[in-house]
């Protein structure tokens, strides 16, 4: 008997702790840019010891994150790279273009597992900066920031910056 209540409080704990270690792996990034919302849900996966960023190979498009692929949700019509995107949800899908070119790419798909990765279909790119980041981060974060109206998304992982500004309408 004691057993079987040992094995039932065993079970307790762990339903109550996993959403708990999920909720870790998860990180959101919120903004107001011109009195409207922009927020970003994702994964935050570790490098442990990996220098992801610098193994990909160009022409690999990445979720951005882990799991589920990452999704913007704004209220805001927002131009990337000249191109209106409409206020509503979409996924983020980050392509190494060349040995040091990376863009971020939007998807009208949204509730999709980031593997196998959308690779077609896109509505609008914006080219992304690389820098190299004032410290490491051994998990990644994404942080989108108001900046004179506009909305600056910073992509940091290990000690890798990827950066770009998307206009807010």
């Amino acid at each position: 008997m004691q057993l079987k209540s040992m094995t039932a409080l065993l079970a307790v704990l762990l339903f109550a702790v996993m959403p708990l270690a999920a909720q870790q792996n998860r990180g959101k990034a919120e903004a107001a840019v011109k009195g409207k919302k922009i927020s970003i849900d994702y994964g935050r996966p570790s490098l442990m010891g990996r220098d992801m960023i610098g193994m990909a190979k160009p022409g690999m498009v990445w979720r951005l994150g882990m799991d589920d692929a990452t999704e913007i949700e704004t209220t805001a019509t927002l131009v990337v790279a000249g191109k209106e995107l409409k206020p509503g949800k979409y996924t983020l899908w980050a392509k190494k273009t060349g040995p040091s070119d990376w863009t971020l790419n939007f998807h009208p798909m949204t509730g999709v597992w980031g593997d196998p990765p959308l690779e077609n279909g896109y509505v609008a790119t914006l080219p992304l900066k690389l820098d190299k980041a004032p410290s490491s981060a051994e998990r990644l974060t994404i942080a989108v920031a108001d900046k004179a109206g506009d909305a600056v998304f910073t992509i940091h992982w290990g000690t890798t910056q990827l950066s770009g500004t998307i206009g807010v309408k």
